[in-house]
This record gives structure tokens, sequence and C-alpha cells, in this order.
């Protein structure tokens, strides 16, 4: 028995509860049945059931079957404390049913990710971290605290790294932060309120993720076409914009890799001073362009004040480095990096020195190879679309970055075709992560799968989709 089954069943069946597809009193499916859907033997499933039911989760009923329990969901809590109530009434929900599904499968040994965003560890260069730290020996490395913005020297870095992409800045206009996300929470708590209205691209990675849902404010979402077709006239007149703010991911957009022309870049930055709307200009991907043409980002634009820069070195370097960086206003700086100190008292020390080296030696030339790497990949993972996926759907063909936005041409149903592929080993990343309304889409990635698994993971992929679509 493979040691993940039972537990596979047990997190669907729990998952199932929480998005409301089985309520409490609903009978589950019989064992056979069961055992059918997620083929596995009776055995793994009456394990299953036997762990919730002792949790509390299910119960029997004599002659009748097993329910979804309507008295003893957190009976397994030994406490008088309705841990629900506040799991149920807090500000900050629980990740939809694809986010933790594959929060909770990525971390299967024997799955192959065929959509995860960040880079295998193949391309990590582990081996320059270790040659930075012994380097760093015989250097007095802080470890204590460092001051609000961030390491002093790691901004120094940043100045000179933004320099070379155009953007003219000193250390003040800088605050260090625990990678990319925590610049979007760090915006969120400071600059946002109920009232605010966040005014987003769709699809976009920010839907994957409830930083900015939390704070209840009207998440007003436009299409990357409609924001293209109407470049000179994006927002509407009659709208009262007081306390909006625009997210954007310019240049090699997460999930659609869309990359907007200077020209567009320009007429959004000023159609956004026209109504007062500070733009959020996430860049993390902008290094990994493969054209020799690289694109400028919008911070380096004229009349782009109202630009809060958000970079990182999670895509390009290490996600476990977790640094990353905002760039903006000296005031709006100075009040981000004061609710830092509050949540956490800056990132690590020993990153931001790491970091710090890494820029100031190892960056640019690592970018380079990089590129090249992720190009090849990019080339592999193609190929295997056409002989495999190409009678299913379409997409455009990369031009940087990890993504290719996969979008069907036939009828299926992809959260069966997710569930169904996770039977097999294989995780698929569902366009609905990203909008609710691109339920025929799949977000692919060659960032970190292993060459030599794309093939053959397409290939089955294929088999299960023929097997299963409508």
């Amino acid at each position: 028995m493979n040691k993940f089954q039972y537990k596979m069943i047990m997190d669907d069946v729990i998952n199932k509860i929480d998005n409301g597809e089985l309520s409490p009193g609903d009978k589950l499916p019989s064992q056979r049945e069961i055992s059918k859907y997620y083929n596995v033997n009776r055995s793994t499933v009456v394990q299953a059931i036997d762990i919730l039911k002792s949790y509390g989760i299910l119960e029997s009923i004599e002659k009748k079957g097993v329910y979804v329990s309507r008295y003893k969901w957190n009976v397994h809590i030994t406490s008088n404390i309705q841990w629900q109530n506040y799991i149920e009434n807090s500000m900050s929900k629980n990740n939809q049913y694809y986010i933790q599904r594959i929060n909770e499968l990525e971390f299967n040994p024997d799955i192959i990710r065929l959509g995860t965003g960040e880079l295998s560890p193949k391309l990590i260069p582990n081996h320059l971290f270790k040659e930075i730290i012994s380097n760093s020996i015989e250097d007095s490395i802080q470890t204590n605290y460092e001051e609000p913005k961030g390491k002093i020297e790691l901004r120094l870095e940043i100045v000179e790294y933004m320099k070379k992409r155009g953007v003219t800045c000193d250390i003040d206009n800088i605050c260090i932060t625990s990678g990319a996300i925590q610049g979007l929470k760090l915006i969120a708590d400071g600059l946002l309120i109920p009232q605010s209205k966040i005014i987003i691209e769709t699809p976009s990675y920010i839907n994957s993720i409830h930083t900015w849902h939390n704070i209840r404010s009207q998440i007003t979402p436009l299409s990357i076409n409609y924001i293209k077709r109407n470049i000179n006239n994006i927002f509407k007149i009659s709208s009262d914009y007081k306390n909006s703010i625009f997210y954007c991911i310019p240049t090699l957009h997460n999930p659609t890799q869309n990359t907007y022309t200077k020209e567009q870049k320009q007429k959004i930055i000023n159609q956004c001073q026209k109504n007062g709307i500070p733009i959020v200009e996430d860049s993390v991907y902008s290094d990994l362009w493969f054209n020799t043409n690289k694109q400028m980002p919008m911070k380096s634009l004229k009349n782009s004040d109202n630009v809060l820069y958000l970079g990182s070195l999670s895509k390009t370097v290490s996600s476990g480095l977790r640094i990353g960086w905002i760039v903006a206003n000296k005031n709006v700086i100075r009040h981000l990096s004061d609710l830092k100190m509050q949540n956490d008292y800056g990132a690590s020390s020993i990153s931001q020195h790491i970091a710090a080296k890494w820029l100031n030696t190892y960056h640019e030339k690592h970018i380079d190879e990089l590129r090249l790497k992720l190009e090849i990949r990019k080339r592999i993972f193609i190929e295997a679309l056409k002989e495999h996926l190409s009678m299913y759907g379409s997409w455009d063909d990369p031009r940087g970055s990890f993504y290719i936005w996969f979008k069907f041409s036939i009828s299926i149903n992809v959260k069966t075709l997710f569930n169904e592929a996770v039977k097999e080993n294989i995780l698929i990343q569902p366009g609905e992560i990203y909008d609710s309304n691109c339920k025929n889409y799949i977000r692919f990635s060659y960032s970190y799968i292993d060459e030599r698994d794309i093939n053959r993971s397409l290939k089955k992929l294929s088999g299960i989709i023929n097997r299963i679509r409508n």
C-alpha cells in the first residue's frame, strides 16, 4: 500500500467539507465506490475512514452507512474552545481547494510537478552560496536585527542593480522584504483600506493568494485584453478612484506571459497619474527575458513617481533565500519599513548578507546562464506539448520566465483532470487558480520539472485527457 494513498483520501474528504461539497449529515458513497473513485484497494479506504471516524469527522450509522458527523467535527480537539468558530470568523481565510491540494502534494516525493513556479534544485546556485559563506568567515557578519529599511550594504547593491535597469534611486527609496509576498502584504497593511478599490489585471497571480483579499476591499478585475484594447482609456471617467491601487505584472506576466510594450507601459503610468492611482509593478520575472532586447520596467519610465516597484531573488536565484525589495517614494518606504518592524523585525540578517555579496559579484553572470538553461527547458517542453497535447489546445510561445498558458480547445472538466492526474502522481495548475472564469486553461511550467520527466509526463497527461474528455 502506498503510504500516501489513505492520506490523500482523508485530505480530499476534509477539503470537500471545507469547500461545502460535503455537509454535516451527508452520506458518503460506498467503500466500493470510493475505492473505484480513488483507484485504491478497499483496505486503504477502510483505513482512511477509520482515522476520520477517530477524529470525529465521520460517523457510522448502523445498517445505513458512513456520514459526515453532525456534532463531532472537532471532537478530537479535547478542549472547550470552539476552534472552528475562530477559524470561520478569521479575517484570513484558507486557500482555495486547488491551492490547498497543491501545497500538500508538492511535498510528495513521488509527484511530478508540471506547474510549479520556482526553480529546480538543479538551477539554484547552492555552490556559490557556500563560496559566499566560506569567503565571509573572516568578515564581521552582523546577525543582530538590521535597521528598518534593511541592511545598508544590500540596499547599496540594489541601487546599482536598479541603475542597470534604468531606475535611479538611493538607499532611502528601498525597503528590504522577506520576498515579494511580504512586499504585497506591507502595501496592503500600509496603503489600503476597506474602501480601497484594488484594480488588477486578470487572469492574475494575485488571485492565487489572499494577501489583498483579507482587507475586504473591492477587487476590480480588468482583463489584459481589455487593457490593451483600451490602452488610451482604461479607467472610467464616472468612477471614483480615491484610495485605489493598480496591481500589474507588466513584464513576463504570471500566468499569461503577457508583456506590455514600452508605449503601453507609459500610457498606463500616465492614466494612473491622471486618476491619482498608485501602481504596484511586480517585476520578479523581468530578468528572465530570453531576447537580448531587455524590457524596461515601468519604474524607469517618465512620470513614474506613482510606481511602487517589487523586486525579488526568489524567482531568479533561490526561493528559500527570502529576499525581496520595494522601491518607492521615500515617505512611503519610511512608513512601510516601520510596519515591517512591527510585524517581524525584518528579513534574516544572514540572508541579507548573502544577497549583498551575491548582487555585487555573481548575479549578472548567473542570470545570463540561467536564461540559456530555461530556454533549453522551454524548447523541450514545447516539443512535448506539440507531440502530445496540440490536438487538445493551444498556447503562445513564451518569451522568457517559466510559464506556458495552455488553453483547451475541447470540452473538459479540469477539476476531474486535476484529480485523475494526482492519482497518477502528476500535479497540474488549473487556470481557475488565477481567474475563476479560466476553467479551460492550465498553467504549465518548465522551470522545476526534470527535463527527463517532461515528455513522459505530458504523454501520460494526454492519455488521461483522452480517457475523461467530454
